[in-house]
């Protein structure tokens, strides 16, 4: 029978083995950190379930929030080729700059031609009626001098006339003042006795033959002095003289050329206002022309170019888009609240909007609250409106007065993402 051996009797070589290899095993530190990393796993998957399904029925913030401005759309009236682009993305816009310039040439010229034709045919007008005005000055100052000059030659005639009656007064007076003495001595005489009353009458018709001459001649020299008065102003009696005819031809030849130049005038100056006139509608047409060949297309309010839609070179149609800008003095935000907070949410409510996670808030109050942002809607404003799940709704809301001046910090920035809350 055989007898079982004990271990150290069947293995004498183990005998002298250590005492601590019979000891428990010492745990390694590094042991707990695979348990450390279960247990944080375990903690953020907590976390994470808290914060998805707890946090949004907690919290008072929109799920999403952006800057917006309403769009300012500027437009060209009329077809054409962009020739000219005086905005850049994101540069400021006021009113009454040009944005750009539109080359049409096509733009119909028929009213233009015709004014220009009439405006021809109008100067050919004046200036044959001016050279008929030249002629009739040079005519008429012809004539004055020939006037002139027979004038001259008549009143100087009449003169010596005049001198000549002049002398034959005289003659004839001394004559009568001789005949007369005769006379008062004849009559003394046959007072006397010493001479017959035949010889008194002889005498006396004598002076009286004398008188009547004087009287003549008086009246001759009168009328003399009338005839010189009337030739020095111009005026002539027909009397068969030559010279009195050939004034009195001068004298309506100029007549009838200062009439023609006076009616001339009137007909000059009349052309020259039609012309004026017609000058002013050229000059407005040409301008109108112009402005239709290269439109210039101005801005109509302030703002910041956010799209070029036509650059340069770009064939556009009447009232076709040039350049999307947005109205940066019209910015305000568009948040989007959980349905659970509709009953929260009126116009007028005041919200809490965070432009930079560190700085500061700013204050705004809902101005509209929409359930849905039709593209309609969506395209009066610069940026597209933030995705809304089913239920949500639109809250747009404006800057409070008071904190107007501060709210747009990055004033022209539609679709920045921003933080905003119920206050």
């Amino acid at each position: 029978m055989k007898t079982d051996l004990l271990p150290t009797e069947r293995f004498p070589h183990t005998a002298a083995a250590p005492s601590r290899e019979l000891a428990p095993a010492r745990k390694s530190p590094l042991a707990i950190v695979p348990r450390l990393a279960g247990y944080g796993l375990l903690g953020f998957i907590a976390w994470l379930l808290l914060s998805t399904l707890l946090e949004p029925w907690l919290s008072n913030r929109a799920t999403r929030a952006v800057l917006n401005a309403p769009a300012m759309l500027i437009t060209t009236p009329i077809s054409g080729t962009v020739s000219e682009l005086h905005a850049q993305i994101g540069q400021s816009i006021e009113p009454g700059q040009t944005i750009a310039v539109i080359k049409n040439n096509t733009v119909a010229r028929d009213s233009l031609t015709t004014l220009l034709t009439q405006r021809l045919d109008l100067q050919s007008r004046l200036d044959d009626l001016d050279h008929r005005i030249q002629a009739d000055r040079r005519m008429l100052e012809y004539v004055n001098h020939q006037y002139d000059q027979y004038q001259n030659a008549n009143v100087s005639q009449l003169k010596n006339t005049y001198a000549s009656l002049q002398a034959q007064q005289d003659a004839a007076s001394a004559k009568l003042e001789e005949l007369d003495t005769k006379y008062q001595r004849a009559m003394t005489l046959q007072r006397d006795g010493a001479v017959s009353a035949a010889t008194v009458s002889a005498a006396r018709a004598e002076a009286d033959a004398a008188r009547n001459e004087a009287d003549a001649l008086d009246k001759s020299a009168d009328g003399m002095g009338a005839s010189i008065a009337a030739a020095q102003r111009g005026i002539y009696v027909a009397s068969g003289q030559s010279s009195n005819d050939q004034l009195s031809q001068l004298s309506q030849r100029r007549a009838d050329l200062q009439s023609s130049i006076t009616g001339e005038q009137a007909q000059l100056d009349a052309l020259n206002k039609q012309m004026s006139d017609l000058n002013n509608l050229v000059t407005h047409e040409q301008d109108r022309v112009q402005t239709l060949s290269d439109y210039a297309v101005k801005a109509f309010g302030n703002g910041a170019a956010q799209d070029i839609v036509a650059p340069v070179g770009t064939q556009v149609t009447a009232g076709a888009t040039l350049v999307r800008a947005s109205d940066c003095s019209k910015t305000d935000v568009v948040a989007v609240f959980p349905a659970r907070m509709a009953g929260r949410l009126n116009v007028g409510t005041r919200l809490r909007v965070q432009i930079e996670p560190s700085g500061r808030s700013h204050d705004a109050h809902i101005s509209q609250i929409l359930p849905t942002a039709n593209e309609a809607l969506q395209n009066g404003y610069s940026a597209p409106f933030p995705y809304a799940e089913d239920g949500s709704v639109y809250a747009l809301a404006q800057w409070d007065t008071q904190d107007g001046a501060n709210a747009g910090m990055p004033p022209c920035t539609p679709g920045r993402s921003v933080t905003a809350s119920l206050r």
